[in-house]
């Protein structure tokens, strides 16, 4: 296992996040939320009024329940993103992670894997300690370009290690980061990152 200087951003941040998007959150909008297509039980999630407004679209089955969060913007907070989106499509399992969409909320420097980086907290000493079998590449959705990033996560209080996967992609508003991670059964989080990854399209301006 490699234990280089990388941090455990992963397993810390979704402690964090988990009482971020609890206090933060303005509504879940189960599947058929206003704006939505009907295209045999498909949604498009991105537009405004759509469950979630973000700078670029994907697809999600109706039946997902797609939830904004208030992004909280602090200058003075290390980390430069924020939870803006949640997709949850297990069925609301207590055991299943979601698919988690995030958002620079400041200028970032460089290409998307300094921008990956960045997200992974890049700049902590013990950036990676809990990580191994890495996999990186450069890929393009939406007519943009971006990275895509796996790795196993060992948590070091003797949980059952769990993959994690990204994609961060640059859009008008900087770069945005779709992250499937946690324990448990990740099937219905990865079907939902799958399909966003290839229907993802920047919004009309």
């Amino acid at each position: 296992m490699r234990r280089r200087q990388r941090g455990v951003r992963g397993l810390l941040g979704a402690v964090l996040l988990a009482g971020t998007v609890a206090g933060c959150g303005s509504g879940a909008a189960p599947g058929g939320g206003g704006g939505a297509s009907d295209d045999g039980g498909v949604v498009s999630v991105g537009a405004q009024g759509s469950g979630c407004a973000l700078p670029m679209t994907f697809e999600a089955e109706k039946r997902w329940t797609r939830k904004s969060v208030m992004p909280t913007y602090q200058p003075s907070k290390p980390w430069p993103f924020s939870v803006v989106c949640q997709i949850d499509a297990g069925g609301g399992a207590k055991d299943t992670p979601q698919l988690t969409v995030y958002l620079a909320d400041r200028p970032l420097d460089g290409g998307p894997t300094d921008m990956m980086d960045d997200f992974r907290g890049a700049g902590m000493s013990n950036h990676g300690e809990y990580e191994s079998e890495e996999q990186v590449s450069q890929v393009n959705v939406g007519f943009s370009s971006a990275v895509e990033v796996t790795y196993k996560l060992s948590p070091p209080d003797d949980q059952k290690p769990w993959k994690v996967t990204l994609l961060l992609v640059l859009t008008p508003k900087g770069p945005m980061v779709l992250e499937v991670q946690g324990p448990g059964n990740q099937g219905p989080a990865l079907k939902a990152y799958q399909r966003a990854k290839s229907t993802l399209q920047q919004v009309p301006s």
